[in-house]
């Protein structure tokens, strides 16, 4: 178990949000420059009277650029909300060990859950409702707790909601990538995702990009070719032929995670001359190679900013604290967060500014004051639309 927690919170001084001094330029500018510094240094300043809580993030893996990310901005704004977190690594195939997970982070203290897979949800739930801590998900759909276990789920007091990892219908970015596609001329395109029971909505994407290129092939001279959808392995990647099996391949739009599992089967294959569209950042070889850089084999990347994290942060916190929004539904909800869609240089060259790219707190568009203003247990003014809405503000 890995803690990147401070094991203690700072003791911090209290002080308006708005400043009551009607000091002057250079006065302002200082107290600007301060808070900036303080934000860059991870010591922001808190202006409400804070409880404190530990919080337990499961994720998906332990390493890649969005861990680093999101433990950067865990360890950015923990002192500041007053939350003691705590990351570990769940499965997306063994219920059983997410539930010895879960279990343990329990035993350890954990008040509330974040959750980036959908797996043993229902068990899951029944031990955190034993142990009365709460449930929220992050980069995750729940889909398939949504159609196969709706009541035991959803209708768990204990389970607050989701954020998703990008829009629910993110079929903009797919028909974004076919248009691409179309321009640039490739006649010969592979489309791969993961397998279907662990990432259904992958599969709407697919469907989606393949149907903008029918409908160009009805009125096309020349038409596009599609093969059919491959699965990515979770372990190995594509089929060990797959490149073998599709000699004329020119484009590949990689819905599952391409520059972890499907360029290094590219650079083996001696096939980096394919285009990869893909989803996912590792900020790595996808970055080095992206259009004009090295061998511009990546035409596209997309992912989902780590500071959407604040969802679930502040359902918990308010639902430890007692609190909760005037306008929460009543029906716990799977929201949409925006999108990093980089499909052109000058988009990557924003991205480079995120703190997806940086791994640096003072680089989050989410502070921890931010989040502290989005609870309503320390902002009575707080809602839960705005806090919706904010995870709109996030894309590219």
């Amino acid at each position: 178990m890995i803690n990147f927690k401070k094991l203690a919170a700072l003791g911090l001084a209290v002080v308006m949000g708005v400043s009551v001094l009607a000091g002057c330029g250079a006065d302002a500018d200082s107290s600007a420059k301060a808070d900036g510094d303080a934000k860059e240094a991870g010591t922001e300043k808190t202006s409400v009277e804070t409880k404190h809580h530990k919080i337990s993030v499961g994720l998906y893996t332990d390493h890649g650029r969005s861990v680093e990310a999101i433990n950067a901005y865990l360890d950015g704004i923990d002192d500041v909300i007053d939350v003691e977190f705590n990351t570990f690594v769940l499965s997306t195939y063994d219920e059983n060990a997410n539930l010895t997970a879960v279990q343990n982070e329990i035993s350890a203290g954990a008040e509330g859950i974040i959750m980036t897979a959908d797996m043993g949800t229902e068990a899951i739930l029944k031990e955190c409702e034993s142990a009365n801590v709460y449930v929220a998900g992050f980069l995750n759909d729940y889909n398939m707790s949504f159609y196969t276990a709706n009541e035991a789920v959803f209708g768990n007091e204990y389970f607050l909601g989701s954020v998703i990892d990008g829009p629910l219908d993110n079929k903009g970015y797919a028909e974004a990538v076919a248009a691409d596609v179309i321009e640039n001329g490739y006649k010969h395109v592979g489309v791969a995702t993961f397998p279907d029971w662990a990432y259904p909505l992958q599969q709407d994407l697919a469907n989606a990009f393949i149907a903008k290129i029918d409908e160009y092939n009805e009125t096309a001279e020349e038409k596009i070719e599609v093969y059919e959808i491959a699965e990515v392995d979770f372990g190995t990647g594509l089929p060990a032929t797959y490149f073998t099996d599709h000699s004329d391949m020119d484009c590949l739009f990689s819905v599952a995670a391409g520059a972890s599992l499907v360029y290094p089967q590219m650079v083996s294959d001696n096939r980096t001359n394919i285009a990869l569209y893909t989803t996912g950042f590792e900020a790595t070889e996808d970055i080095e190679n992206f259009r004009s850089s090295g061998n511009g084999t990546f035409k596209s990347i997309c992912c989902s900013a780590p500071e959407a994290i604040a969802y679930p942060v502040c359902l918990i916190i308010d639902k430890l604290n007692g609190t909760t929004y005037s306008d929460l539904p009543a029906e716990k909800e799977r929201v949409d967060c925006a999108a990093y869609q980089i499909i052109s240089d000058d988009e990557m060259e924003q991205m480079k500014k995120t703190l997806y790219y940086t791994a640096d707190y003072k680089d989050a568009a989410i502070t921890g004051e931010d989040i502290l203003s989005m609870c309503a247990s320390y902002n009575p003014d707080a809602t839960y639309e705005e806090l919706k809405a904010k995870l709109l503000d996030l894309g590219i």
